[in-house]
């Protein structure tokens, strides 16, 4: 049996059972697909992990001042202001 007759019932195997090789080929893509996905949440996990652990270490070295406690006094707006007519005498 050489290697044209394989390659020929292989190539008649995939035709015959069109169903059964896309879905193999789905199946296929769905697990590396699965794989990446896990790969990048695993790497997002530990960025987060860090990033946790950064602001902690942040948060903890600042410190904050107490609020100043001042006194507002309300100032009126109101003025008077007074307009003498000038009324030339002649």
């Amino acid at each position: 049996m050489g290697c044209s007759e394989i390659m020929r019932n292989l190539g008649d195997l995939i035709m015959n059972n069109k169903l059964v090789t896309f879905l193999s080929v789905a199946l296929f893509a769905f697990v590396i697909t699965v794989i990446a996905l896990a790969v990048s949440n695993n790497n997002n996990a530990n960025d987060l992990d860090e990033c946790r652990a950064e602001l902690a270490k942040i948060l903890s070295s600042t410190s904050v001042a107490p609020p100043d406690t001042t006194t507002t006094t309300a100032i009126s707006t109101e003025s008077t202001t007074t307009i003498t007519p000038s009324i030339p005498i002649s």
